[in-house]
Parts: structure tokens; sequence; C-alpha cells
């Protein structure tokens, strides 16, 4: 992975780190094997951001604002258990090359669209999967950014601080 795309993801964790940890719940680092069975298990190469992100957390959460993680747990809430469910357990299942990590709260995710790679193959498109609306070739999700970073700074950081200061209190 390039240094450029490294700072920035560096600099996400140091932007989440000025939150309240009473916001913020970043979790340990992701074991490798994890991704490398995820990968396997369906056949889909992750970011390369997404990877090294996990590689200092494996996801985390801003106020109930998510990036999922990996923990092969038979329950819990990964993306283990959001992959398996958003394309084998739904009446409208998702395109295999996207991998939902990030709920919106109301049953829709923003996914990695793993056909499409961006930042010269380190990054993908992000894509905006509305859970019951059935798209088709020429009616595509939206395309909402370009790479992850993007993603985190506007819809997890940014949208936060709109509202609410680091501490928590209202704005």
């Amino acid at each position: 992975m390039n240094g450029e795309m490294k700072l920035e993801i560096d600099e996400i964790i140091k932007e989440l780190m000025k939150f309240s940890d009473k916001l913020v719940d970043m979790r340990s680092p992701v074991d490798v094997e994890f991704i490398q069975r995820f990968e396997t298990k369906y056949q889909i190469e992750l970011p390369a951001d997404y990877k090294y992100l996990l590689n200092k957390t494996n996801g985390f959460s801003l106020m109930g604002d998510e990036v999922l993680g990996i923990t092969w747990a038979s329950h819990g809430y990964d993306l283990v258990e959001v992959y398996r469910y958003e394309h084998f357990e739904v009446i409208i299942p998702q395109y295999k090359y996207l991998v939902p990590f990030s709920p919106d709260g109301r049953g829709n995710f923003y996914c990695f669209d793993t056909s499409v790679k961006t930042k010269n193959g380190l990054s993908n498109n992000i894509v905006f999967w509305c859970s019951n609306y059935e798209y088709t070739e020429s009616d595509y999700p939206e395309i909402t950014h370009n790479c992850l970073a993007d993603f985190i700074n506007e819809c997890i950081i940014g949208w936060t601080l709109e509202d609410y200061n680091y501490d928590g209190s209202n704005k």
C-alpha cells in the first residue's frame, strides 16, 4: 500500500481519537488470518485501504455510526455475518461483488464495490445499497465515494461534527 493511502487512514485514526471515549469505540487490530479467511470463503479481495484500517482497528463505532470489523464470531454484527445475511438470506440479495461494511441504521448499507478499483487499485468505489429496492444493471446503486477515507471523513466524522463537539456536547 502506498504512503499516501496509509497517511489518510492514519489521519482518520488520529481524528477519531480526538473524540471522547464515551463516543467512540475503537477495537483492537484484526488478526490477518480473519481477512484471508473472508477473502477465500467469498472469493472477494477486500480493498487495501480497508485492510490497512483493520490493521489499526478491527472496526469502530462513533456515536452509533460504524465501520464493521471482522471477527468470525458465531454471533454478533460483523462483516462476515452481514455479508452472509445480505447475500444469502434476504429477499433481494446484494450483488456478489458488493461488501456491506457500514450500516445506516435502517437496514441499508454502504458497500465496497469490489468490481471497481480506485486510488491506483488501493480502494474501491463505495455505493449505497437500499435493501428493499430491486436494482438493475441500468439502475445501479448510487456511488457515494471513491475510497474509504473519503467516506469516513464525510459520513462518520464530518456528519458527527456538524452537530456535536469532540466531547459529545451539542453545537
